[in-house]
């Protein structure tokens, strides 16, 4: 039985709003589960009433990445966006694990979001340990994340120019492995983005072959579509399609359907936008969210579509798109070992 640890770490990163990335080493005494981010800034004001941009200030969270060294090599496990990672923590907990506030006048105001780095299975269970980091294990844990000034696109119009200090604090939930259990073979959960652009063709399939990274298990692909400007759209993709091989695993599945399993899914409460889930945002799933783990003969093990001995070529998405030059990005959640 691994035991529990919290803790909000003495150290946190102190953002000055200008355009920087700031590192920290996080420790490495056991294993982390989740990490919890909170970004405050207690009194800020804009230049003028400003007309929010969609995804106001998590816009300035260009890159949260974390980065682990061990054995001489080094190996990014997770690299996410604020705003992409804001709205993946909708669907994994029903709605945003922290509020967005951001103000848009000339009264100062607090400016607050927050995010949860998830190292679970099992999003519904507090003692998932199976692929939790085993910190313990590496030469270097850094947490880095590059933060862009506000500004016309990642704020809106009278964006501020004086920001104060906007203050980062970092909560590890973590594991302390009892006397004989053994972690350093244990599964590898990474999470990382790629994105894409679409061609000028609308209403046939375009083929995207490197949408996927193979060679492993894959458990689910958060897909994020937007306009060609770069705003968050339900519109942007009509039907989408997902082969291995000649197989077909998903076969032209229409984009607002699937918003509608993410619903059944994941419980997903009504966006702060209005739409009715989160607009642009859809799951693809080879996992069973509710029971991510299947018994077998040997054992429970993790659910997923393995891609071992894949080629690139061998898990094609298709998007049948709506509009030219959409900007098509997705999250993908893979297991390795």
């Amino acid at each position: 039985m691994v035991l529990k640890n919290y803790r909000t770490l003495v150290q946190s990163q102190v953002w000055d709003g200008t355009s920087q990335t700031i590192t920290t080493n996080l420790p490495r005494d056991f294993l982390i589960q989740r990490i919890i981010l909170d970004l405050n800034n207690p009194s800020i004001a804009c230049t003028g009433t400003s007309t929010l941009v969609t995804d106001p200030l998590l816009k300035c969270i260009d890159k949260i990445k974390i980065v682990a060294v061990g054995e001489g090599s080094s190996r990014t496990i997770f690299e996410v966006s604020g705003k992409d990672l804001y709205h993946m923590n909708t669907f994994d907990y029903g709605s945003a694990c922290e509020d967005l506030t951001v103000p848009a006048t000339t009264t100062a105001g607090i400016a607050h979001t927050g995010w949860c780095i998830d190292f679970r299975c099992n999003r519904l269970d507090n003692d998932d340990f199976s692929v939790a980091l085993p910190s313990y294990l590496l030469s270097t844990l850094q947490l880095e994340i590059t933060y862009l000034a506000p500004s016309a696109t990642t704020w809106g119009t009278n964006f501020p120019t004086t920001l104060g200090t906007f203050t980062n604090t970092i909560t590890l939930i973590e594991g302390i492995p009892e006397s004989g259990e053994d972690f350093s073979s244990s599964p590898l959960m990474t999470i990382l983005t790629k994105q894409l652009t679409g061609d000028t063709t609308t209403g046939t399939d375009e083929t995207f072959d490197t949408f996927f990274t193979v060679g492993a298990l894959i458990r689910r692909a958060f897909l994020i579509t937007e306009t060609s400007a770069g705003v968050r759209s339900d519109t942007e993709i009509e039907t989408y399609s997902v082969n291995s091989g000649t197989i077909p695993l998903m076969s032209k599945i229409l984009f607002r359907a699937n918003k509608a399993r993410d619903i059944i899914n994941y419980r997903i409460a009504e966006d702060y936008d209005g739409s009715y889930t989160v607009a642009g945002c859809t799951m693809i799933q080879f996992d069973n969210s509710r029971m991510p783990f299947i018994q077998t003969s040997g054992g429970l093990r993790i659910g997923g579509l393995s891609t071992v001995g894949y080629t690139t070529s061998d898990l094609p998405f298709l998007a049948n798109k709506n509009n030219a030059s959409s900007i098509i990005r997705r999250i993908q959640e893979t297991i390795e070992g």
